[in-house]
């Protein structure tokens, strides 16, 4: 299914799909994930990425905090080559892991993920594998697509019927796997107005975008905050 207009990372290279989410919205995500680092990492954690993708991430986040130690891990092996390739360096690193089926053996101040959970099948074991590498005063950001957008809806469902491994997130489902780790959700919002397909926006609209995204139906994604 190479060429199809979705440009999911099952149809496109590793190069090529990060060559393509590069915009408006990815940024705003580095800059969401960003702040949580700054605000809780000190010099010596680690901060571990689910579902690293290509990498480009972590390259942002190893770039701007050398003090830190950042692993990405990923089911794809695609992807964590080129993730290692292209951005390997002395504070990032990149793994083959699937944590749904054996944990990774480490401690992470900071987890997060982003797009990740609508895609895991073994829900429970995963949210179990998180919950055992969170420092006790540690947090967990999941970003998901946001399901009660219309937008994100069709898209998500077109995928599905595509036959694509695109799911629709759902919080209830999520929230009590959560519990049952014997982790807390923190915080619950929604955020991202603007589609990932948009390079660039202007200032009034991005200020816009951060009023009108916390209405639940205007969100593209939900954002969470875990702790244990």
């Amino acid at each position: 299914m190479r060429g199809h207009h979705y440009g999911s990372h099952f149809e496109l290279s590793p190069a090529e799909y990060e060559a393509r989410r590069q915009g408006h919205l990815q940024r705003r995500r580095v800059r969401l994930v960003a702040a949580e680092v700054d605000a809780r990492a000190r010099t010596g954690d680690r901060v571990v990425e689910l579902g690293c993708g290509p990498g480009d991430v972590l390259a942002v986040l190893g770039l701007a905090r050398p003090d830190l130690e950042f692993v990405g891990i990923d089911v794809d092996e695609r992807m964590v080559a080129h993730a290692q390739d292209a951005h390997g360096s002395a504070n990032v690193t990149f793994r083959l892991a699937d944590i749904a089926e054996r944990p990774l053996p480490v401690k992470a101040r900071i987890v997060f993920g982003i797009d990740v959970l609508h895609h895991v099948c073994a829900l429970g074991p995963f949210v179990r594998s998180v919950a055992e590498m969170l420092e006790p005063d540690g947090l967990w950001v999941a970003v998901e697509p946001n399901s009660r957008n219309p937008y994100i809806w069709l898209h998500q469902e077109r995928m599905r019927r595509s036959g694509l491994d695109e799911d629709h997130f759902r919080r209830a489902t999520f929230e009590a796997a959560v519990d049952t780790a014997g982790l807390r959700v923190v915080d619950r919002s929604t955020a991202f107005l603007v589609p990932g397909a948009v390079a660039s926006v202007p200032g009034l609209v991005e200020r816009l975008e951060s009023m009108l995204e916390r209405v639940p139906v205007l969100g593209g994604s939900v954002v969470y905050r875990i702790s244990p």
